[in-house]
């Protein structure tokens, strides 16, 4: 009986993406907190505590950056939504592990950088 043949999944290319800071406002309305973005007109949400209405500010600016990937439209790049950089996901192979991490350097002159 012949062995059976191992799939094979093509190798998925990285794909870049961009790390954003956006400003979300927060402000005390009675007895809950109103939170919106100043970049994202329209982006209004409330919550019953400030980590609650910073949470669903979140998940309404990644709704929002979904709607205008659909449909086209620029980000709306300015001092309240400002892109950091772009990121570029290393090839990782099948079952390893994929970890970053941050660091402090003195100065750009000691980098080696020119």
């Amino acid at each position: 009986m012949p062995a059976k043949a191992k799939s094979v999944r093509p190798s998925k290319r990285p794909v870049p993406s961009l790390r954003l800071q956006v400003s979300i406002v927060v402000e005390e309305d009675g007895d809950s907190y109103h939170a919106y973005c100043p970049a994202f007109k329209g982006l209004h949400v409330d919550g019953k505590n400030v980590d609650e209405a910073v949470e669903r500010a979140r998940e309404a600016v990644r709704i929002y950056l979904k709607s205008l990937l659909l449909h086209g439209e620029p980000l709306p790049v300015g001092p309240d939504c400002a892109v950091l950089r772009e990121e570029h996901a290393p090839l990782v192979p099948p079952g390893a592990l994929l970890r970053n991490f941050e660091l402090s350097w003195p100065s750009l002159n000691m980098s080696g950088a020119s």
